[in-house]
């Protein structure tokens, strides 16, 4: 475990607190309308969020439990006319189950290279059930409060994903492009090229600079559309952009969103 990623994360029981919060609330807003459409993820409506969720949950407890990826064929699906509340429930339950006991630095495998203990999925889930508890929320018309610090925390995951050496970084645009986000507590740099993600950026100057609130950048970076959707419904001001939009959204088409 390279030392030098977790010294900005939570502690593990941190994290776990965090997803049990989030977890409530996401149950409480999908139980007021399970076939109202998420906006935020097009394709689905409450219920397959639920779905979707409970997958997270049975296959990051299969990795605990089993200190490997799970095939295809290990998983369990909901039984049609089953109760997706339920569902989402007992897979939530389950994680809680494989994490009960273990230290932060207990071993497993992950999809991050130097990264091999639970506190990585510790925080992963916790920030799965962030993002996703606030789609419910935006489904069902609540208006989502994200807490900023595990917001800020999330934007250093996606970023630290989004620089994997392992992933293709290819985007067929020969320049290179340095964006700055700040949050007015912490910033990140950037540095884009055909070929590669750097994070934090070599020195220069940020083509583009992006200032909002952490959950703010969090909401955006993961792929939601606050100027489509109207940002008071997200309840943040959308982040601002100074300088080259063009640099921004290639940091936006490189994440992909989740």
């Amino acid at each position: 475990m390279d030392g030098s990623l977790t010294t900005t994360w939570l502690s593990g029981a941190a994290y776990d607190a965090h997803r049990a919060a989030d977890f409530e609330r996401f149950l409480d807003a999908s139980s007021s309308d399970l076939a109202a459409h998420v906006p935020t993820c097009p394709e689905w409506d409450v219920t397959a969020l639920c779905d979707h969720l409970a997958r997270v949950y049975q296959g990051r407890g299969m990795v605990v439990a089993n200190r490997a990826f799970p095939d295809a064929q290990d998983f369990e699906f909901r039984e049609e006319g089953a109760d997706p509340l339920a569902w989402v429930q007992r897979w939530s339950d389950h994680l809680d189950e494989v994490l009960a006991g273990l230290p932060d630095d207990a071993p497993t495998v992950t999809f991050m290279p130097g990264c091999d203990v639970v506190w990585f999925w510790r925080r992963r889930m916790a920030l799965e059930t962030l993002v996703h508890r606030t789609d419910a929320e935006l489904a069902v018309g609540h208006t989502p409060q994200m807490d900023p610090v595990l917001s800020a925390d999330g934007v250093d995951e996606l970023l630290w994903f989004a620089g994997d050496p392992e992933d293709d970084h290819s985007d067929g645009i020969a320049a290179t492009s340095v964006v700055e986000l700040r949050d007015g507590e912490r910033s990140w740099s950037i540095s884009l090229s055909d070929g590669s993600t750097t994070v934090p950026a070599a020195d220069g100057t940020a083509d583009a600079t992006v200032r909002g609130s952490a959950p703010a950048l969090l909401l955006a970076l993961s792929g939601r559309d606050l100027h489509g959707l109207g940002p008071a419904r997200f309840g943040v001001q959308a982040p601002s952009v100074e300088g080259d939009p063009a640099a921004y959204e290639r940091l936006l088409a490189r994440l992909g969103g989740f």
